[in-house]
């Protein structure tokens, strides 16, 4: 499975299947939140360890491993609360490979330890469904740099590993610039519907500089 030595698989390239009532039973969840697992999958399987044991890396960032959960959907889509449960659930980072009948797509979150000592999941990035499943570069140095570069691949040009600051700092960032385009989004509308010419004016300006701030077009 995408191209990873056989020394990371777990039961060949059957991979281990991980019941759903596991996640019942370690998770305190409410009666919708099971009934999304009950009706969005079909199984979870998992299918690959990456650590300094199975891949030439260095373990560093806290990151002693990385998992690759392949999860069968019931229906065309996945609700982030779901995956967002099972990264919780478990320390280390996860490349989930989502299928459905017709395509796959990839998700990954970035995720840290909070002074509490929880996980805590900052942001989701995911690829767009494929026929296909597009390969990934899963070369690095360490356990933490290939971590990094799996987020960066799967965000699109949203993040990149190189540049100023944390690659934490980079994720906040693009947290922020995302809340911006959808506030960018909602003035044009607001724009659009408006038929006073006075407001129409000075949200114009807003919707201005806003973008000019962010780099928008």
């Amino acid at each position: 499975m995408l191209g990873l030595p056989k020394r990371t698989e777990l039961n060949g390239t059957l991979g281990r299947s991980i019941p759903k009532n596991r996640f019942y039973n370690n998770l305190d969840l409410t009666d919708s939140q099971e009934r999304m697992f009950v009706d969005q999958i079909s199984s979870i399987r998992w299918m690959n360890k990456i650590s300094p044991e199975t891949m030439n890396l260095e373990s560093t960032d806290d990151i002693m491993e990385i998992e690759i959960f392949d999860i069968d959907l019931k229906g065309r889509e996945i609700d982030e609360k779901l995956l967002k449960l099972i990264d919780c659930a478990i320390i280390h980072p996860i490349l989930f490979v989502i299928d459905n009948e017709k395509s796959s797509r990839y998700y990954i979150s970035f995720k840290e330890r909070g002074s509490n000592g929880k996980i805590v999941v900052k942001m989701y990035y995911s690829t767009d469904w494929l026929d296909n499943r597009t390969e990934l570069d899963f070369n690095g140095l360490s356990t933490g740099e290939l971590y990094r570069s799996l987020i960066s691949q799967i965000s699109g040009d949203r993040l990149t590993v190189s540049g100023e600051g944390s690659f934490s700092d980079r994720v906040n960032d693009d947290i922020e610039r995302q809340k911006v385009l959808a506030d960018i989004e909602k003035l044009e509308k607001k724009i659009k519907n408006t038929d006073q010419p006075n407001l129409k004016v000075e949200l114009v300006h807003q919707l201005r500089e806003m973008k000019v701030k962010w780099g928008v077009e």
